[in-house]
């Protein structure tokens, strides 16, 4: 069922590292109202992102999914260097 709390943006992150790891400089909208399902797992949040043309077969095995309190973040699995988002559509 599609509902209010299964709808995200995707959000393409520009960050920057310092000594406490990554700060977001700022962020681009990529798509609005993506239903993502319920349950999602990483597993498939990453296949989902690669059947949309976002991630790349090559990333296999090279990023990891952090919940971040208020968003899904997708990072690199060694520098954990942000680069996409999942922003709920509702305040949380």
């Amino acid at each position: 069922m599609v509902t209010q709390e299964n709808m995200y943006r995707l959000l393409s992150i520009d960050a920057w590292r310092n000594e406490d790891g990554w700060t977001w400089n700022n962020w681009y909208t990529i798509e609005e109202d993506i239903y993502l399902g319920y349950p999602i797992t990483n597993r498939k949040l990453l296949a989902f992102c690669r059947r949309n043309g976002w991630l790349s077969e090559e990333s296999k095995g090279k990023l990891i999914v952090e919940d971040d309190g208020y968003n899904i973040v997708i990072l690199t699995k060694g520098t954990k260097e942000p680069l996409y988002a999942f922003e709920p559509q509702w305040e949380v």
